[in-house]
């Protein structure tokens, strides 16, 4: 195992999301693991409150107890919207410790109903910054912060701004 962050980042970036294998995720997460995507929630919720519909029982009931549990849902739920779901790191990443910081751009064309939304085929594309956090070898900690904003327009669900 390597001392090097950004290997266990990495390794869920290529091996779980861009290999869209969310079952390798208890191998590249800890058990402990804690997610903060600030923006992301609102937007599931806005989504949801548009379409009047909850999305595979994500808003339904209380979050699964088991938190790599919950990143598979999620990740399921993203991959039968956008089946061509990508997360490329671009630029450096910048390690501190244990700490990973990772600008990502997201990708993937929206071909499955997401949140009550029907497939737009349109290809979505927004950028997000990662802090990560890494123990024994696997990401424990996430926070993201991403262009919520740029991510409904391009669905579709919120007007753009006219120049």
């Amino acid at each position: 195992m390597s001392n090097d962050p950004r290997v266990a980042v990495n390794r869920l970036v290529d091996e779980v999301i861009n290999a869209h294998r969310p079952e390798l995720a208890h191998e590249a997460l800890h058990p402990e693991l804690k997610l903060a995507r600030m923006g992301m929630q609102g937007s599931a919720a806005y989504l949801a409150a548009l379409g009047k519909t909850g999305q595979a029982g994500l808003q339904d009931g209380p979050p699964p107890a088991d938190p790599i549990e919950g990143f598979k849902a999620v990740l399921t739920l993203l991959l039968g919207a956008f089946p061509d779901l990508r997360n490329n790191i671009i630029g450096p990443q910048i390690v501190d410790g244990a700490l990973v910081i990772s600008r990502v751009q997201f990708s993937g064309t929206h071909e499955g109903e997401f949140f009550g939304v029907a497939p737009t085929h349109k290809k979505i594309e927004f950028e997000e910054v990662l802090f990560q956090w890494v123990t024994d070898g696997k990401v424990r900690e996430v926070w993201a912060v991403g262009d919520e904003l740029g991510f409904l327009q391009q669905l579709g669900v919120l007007a753009s701004p006219q120049p």
